[in-house]
């Protein structure tokens, strides 16, 4: 959990480093390239607002929409110094806004973007950076300022800009985002997060030269790359067993050379298992045997192919080379010992865990899977016709009495069944049914 959670968090927290290492170098850029630099966030949160519509990611469109609301209103209103009362009221309702508005997005389930709900949580988000304009339009703002209370004159920090009453705003928002991401760990959630903490950077040291330019720039372009992440790994991550799936085989297969070996891969007796205990049961299993195929060694890559069917390619391997490798995989699921527990299963850890050494609440059956290979020859036009050879040898396999490996070049000869030891008869083997 903690490596997927930093692989999601990893492009986000590049850009937000970017953007602080940038500032540093800022005052170096010339007149043209600081106003072009003022002007890209307006730029990326039509990206991000596009990307969030086109993909129907509703809450990248309305983090990017509270970041744009938010640099529009810095960069029209509080352009000149917060010693002035109504740029100060204006500041410290902005610090309030921009993080409860994080917090309220993060929490929210996808509704979708064109619909009442998605268009409602729109108006929602920009109605209050709206507000704020008009107020200080009016100047109204600036005899708000003694009627403040304590928590929002006094800094939280010395040398800084965020109120008291800001730094408990941007602390009860940072509940919610980091829950969502927890529970949902989606690329979206690491790109809220990033959006949060950009805001919080550029609100704790506003007077900056160009730190909202820069930090907005970055929070959205971690959202716009959180939907391409996102778009990525629904086309070739496969979303049960978390493994490279058909379409990424594809673009494998266009990029190897002259020598390769494929495995073409089946769980035996699949459709059995599944008519006895049922999908859900099935699933865990497809999830268990992809775990495996994917720590194949020899520098293997493991795709879901379709179904209970399984690939593994061997680039620049042929199959004898790869043929040890297949075989640690097949021996190390065959040797699974894979408990089915029963309908009243526990919601803790710790109680599954006791209850995983109870035999009265688990049932052991053993899954085995069936192996053919193949590698590029003369004969192959393609790798699809390799394919259809480590097919071949697959159905070999299957008929010579299954959980075996058979290459096509010499098919194995099916070994005696074991018989079973009495420690084994009370476990289900669906290898030998």
């Amino acid at each position: 959990m903690a490596l997927q959670l930093l692989t999601l968090l990893l492009p986000a927290a590049a850009l937000l480093v970017g953007a602080g290492v940038a500032l540093l170098s800022v005052a170096q850029l010339s007149g043209t390239q600081q106003e072009m630099l003022g002007l890209l966030p307006y730029l990326l949160v039509i990206v991000a607002g596009t990307l969030g519509v086109g993909f129907k990611r509703g809450r990248v469109l309305l983090a990017a929409l509270n970041l744009g609301g938010a640099y529009l209103l810095i960069q029209t209103s509080l352009q000149t110094s917060l010693a002035r009362p109504d740029n100060y009221v204006l500041f410290s309702l902005l610090s309030l806004l921009l993080p409860l508005n994080f917090a309220l997005i993060a929490w929210y389930k996808e509704r979708g973007v064109l619909t009442w709900v998605g268009c409602a949580r729109v108006v929602g988000v920009l109605l209050g950076y709206a507000v704020l304009f008009a107020l200080k339009q009016s100047g109204e703002l600036a005899y708000w300022l003694p009627s403040l209370p304590t928590s929002m004159i006094e800094m939280a920090f010395a040398q800084t800009f965020l109120s008291d009453a800001a730094a408990w705003a941007f602390g009860v928002s940072l509940l919610p985002v980091l829950l969502s991401l927890g529970l949902r760990k989606t690329h979206a959630d690491a790109g809220i997060l990033a959006a949060w903490g950009a805001a919080l950077v550029m609100l704790v040291w506003f007077d900056q030269a160009m730190i909202s330019s820069l930090f907005v720039s970055a929070a959205l372009l971690a959202l716009s790359v959180s939907v391409v992440q996102n778009s990525y790994n629904m086309a070739f991550i496969d979303e049960l067993t978390g493994i490279p799936a058909r379409r990424a085989l594809r673009d494998k297969l266009a990029t190897l050379g002259k020598q390769y070996t494929i495995a073409m891969m089946d769980i035996d007796h699949f459709k059995k298992f599944n008519d006895t205990y049922g999908h859900d049961v099935g699933d865990q299993v497809l999830r268990m045997v992809a775990a495996k195929i994917n720590q194949v060694r020899g520098g293997g890559k493991a795709y879901r192919f379709g179904g209970e069917e399984f690939t593994v390619v061997f680039a620049g391997k042929e199959e004898h080379e790869a043929e040890p490798f297949l075989e640690e995989v097949r021996q190390t699921i065959a040797n699974y010992p894979m408990r089915i527990r029963g309908d009243q299963r526990p919601k803790d850890n710790e109680t599954g865990k006791q209850r995983r050494n109870e035999s009265s609440e688990s049932e052991i059956v053993t899954v085995t899977i069936s192996i053919g290979a193949a590698h590029k020859q003369d004969i192959h036009a393609n790798p699809d016709a390799v394919i259809k050879s480590a097919d071949q040898a697959l159905y070999q396999a299957k008929g010579a009495g299954r959980n075996q490996t058979v290459i096509s070049t010499q098919p194995k000869v099916a070994e005696p069944k074991p018989r079973k030891s009495a420690a084994r008869r009370s476990k289900r083997d669906y290898a030998r049914r």
